[in-house]
């Protein structure tokens, strides 16, 4: 019962956020030539996932809108850095939370610190790119990559609690469980340049399999419209839908965990 009550206060308190389309490493031409692949290019995009959450777990059901999630944020950052040469890609997703939360009915308070780091490593291969040109310049087009990578998960919690009976002194005491695992992860994304200043693109990772402690299945959907604003500078617009499904401990402490997240994506991209 301890397990599953602890669960249910850490996956109703998480802030969820994982890979995303909007880190592109784009030249300030937005359209990748074949000559814009024989060097190295560098991106770093913070960025900010406004997401609502949907929790199943251990029978328990929790809906949260953004504004729950972020009043419960103590601090936190979201980040990509990306690298390409050539027809290869590597990407670091990296995502940092501080979560707390109380509760504070008599005869009960309790205080919940979460510290939550998640970390999507990733690389690829542009499989295919077709582009339309004139004047021997390409002005529109479209490619496909293909990704592999490990997601880490990581959820430091600590619960403090504080029982009052009375003019008897309070029962105290506190819970503290550290959650971490690695989800294999596979995906695909699709670039479509509208022009030199407007890309669409979508990203789908797929992963988990239940392979060990891994989720039995975790997907993470994001569509996003990149703008060139500077020659170092593409801003991101987009929306992204998120689930995953994990079955945690074994007999009677078992909690199967659903949960899913969906909101729109805004960030930056800094070119280097």
């Amino acid at each position: 019962m301890k397990k599953v009550t602890l669960m249910v206060l850490v996956y109703s308190l998480m802030l969820l956020n994982t890979n995303t389309a909007i880190a592109q490493d784009d030249e300030p031409d937005l359209i990748e030539s074949d000559q814009d692949h024989n060097h190295w290019r560098i991106g770093v995009t913070p960025y900010a996932w406004l997401a609502s959450q949907a929790t199943d777990v251990g029978g328990e059901k929790i809906r949260q809108s953004f504004n729950d999630v972020y009043s419960i944020t103590n601090s936190g950052f979201q980040l990509v850095l990306n690298a390409r040469y050539k027809r290869f890609l590597f990407s670091a997703d990296g995502t940092f939370a501080h979560l707390q939360s109380g509760i504070k009915e008599a005869p009960l308070d309790v205080d919940i610190d979460i510290l939550q780091y998640i970390l999507h490593l990733k690389t690829g291969y542009l499989v295919y790119s077709n582009y339309e040109y004139e004047n021997n310049d390409v002005i529109r087009g479209w490619s496909i990559e293909a990704t592999i990578g490990a997601k880490y998960w990581s959820n430091d919690v600590e619960v403090n609690y504080s029982i009052q009976l009375g003019p008897f002194d309070p029962i105290e005491g506190k819970l503290n469980e550290l959650q971490s695992y690695w989800d294999p992860m596979v995906g695909v994304g699709l670039k479509f340049f509208l022009s030199r200043k407007v890309l669409l693109s979508t990203v789908f990772d797929y992963g988990g399999f239940n392979i060990g402690d891994a989720s039995k299945y975790s997907y993470d959907f994001t569509y996003a419209n990149s703008f060139l604003v500077a020659n170092w500078a593409v801003v991101h617009a987009g929306y992204r839908s998120f689930k995953y499904n994990r079955t945690d401990g074994e007999g009677d402490d078992e909690v199967e965990t659903t949960v899913s997240a969906f909101g729109p994506v805004l960030g930056v991209s800094f070119i280097f």
